[in-house]
């Protein structure tokens, strides 16, 4: 039998038994918005969708501010979006401002509402960045038998092989994955990685190239295919600072190539790597305005 999924329009005059009384009985995300906010869009798809992971293990409760005055000034709610975590008909947690699913899933984790499975895949990962690959190998081996149909651990693992330069490996094991999950966020991280690394495959390596640069530094094909290969290092600013550089030096090379792949970089690193997405942004179009 299916349960229940808990996703509720709150009004001043249902609030007191969708959010209050139920608040005794599971959580409450309530989330405060505005219908015209693009932030409160994206953080109501994000927890619409986790209600349906979790279902009947928490409520997912909207209140629209312009229509629901009072209960906004009740609450005293002054900015968009602005989540309230309310147990036991109390408010535990505020959050104001936009949420990562990922952000939204550790405030979920706070009211016990969260996965075995990513449980294991986060102990995995740890292993992993500690340098006990094998071990996360392990742990990800486990976390399939308990979940087959789960793509995120398929993802784990396709990353691990990446990491670990198994590039044949990780394009098997890709191009099994459903074209759903390579929509997700890590999804795309995984798409832009493995379209680097298999471009860089076919390029020299990185000292040949950087030699070639230090014997003319206006190579401009061997500066491009540097950015390439330094992008799937994951030295990405420095494979932006080539970019940008060559950008400058001839903007028509294989037809604006260096600026197109800056945009690629950007796009590709905006959830995983923000602080360096936004940073080649600014200097990008710095660059293009002066």
């Amino acid at each position: 039998m299916s349960k229940d999924v808990f996703i509720f329009e709150a009004t001043e005059a249902n609030f007191d038994q969708v959010v209050i009384q139920n608040s005794n009985k599971i959580p409450v995300i309530t989330l405060f918005m505005g219908v015209w906010s693009e932030p409160c869009f994206v953080i109501s798809e994000i927890f619409s969708k986790l209600a349906k992971e979790f279902p009947e293990q928490f409520i997912f409760a909207k209140v629209d501010v312009d229509e629901q005055q009072t209960l906004r000034e009740q609450f005293k709610v002054e900015n968009v979006p602005t989540i309230l975590v309310i147990q036991n008909g109390e408010v535990s947690l505020t959050s104001e401002g936009l949420l990562t699913e990922d952000e939204a899933r550790v405030l979920l984790k706070g009211v016990n509402v969260f996965n075995v499975i990513d449980e294991i895949r986060e102990q995995a990962r740890t292993k992993h960045m500690s340098g006990e690959t094998e071990e996360a190998v392990i742990l990800l081996g486990k976390a399939i038998q308990q979940d087959p149909a789960n793509v995120n651990v398929a993802l784990d693992m396709v990353q691990i092989f990446i990491d670990v330069k198994q590039i044949e490996q990780a394009n098997d094991l890709f191009d099994k994955i459903p074209d759903s999950a390579k929509q997700s966020e890590m999804g795309k991280s995984i798409t832009g990685q493995l379209t680097f690394v298999n471009l860089a495959e076919a390029k020299p390596d990185i000292n040949s190239l950087q030699q070639a640069l230090s014997n003319d530094e206006n190579d401009k094909q061997a500066r491009f295919d540097l950015a390439i290969c330094l992008t799937a290092e994951y030295e990405y600013e420095k494979a932006i600072d080539h970019l940008l550089m060559l950008h400058q030096q001839d903007e028509s090379f294989q037809d604006g190539a260096a600026k197109e792949l800056i945009m690629t970089l950007i796009g590709m690193l905006k959830d995983s790597r923000p602080e360096i997405s936004s940073r080649a942004q600014q200097r990008l179009s710095n660059l293009l305005i002066k």
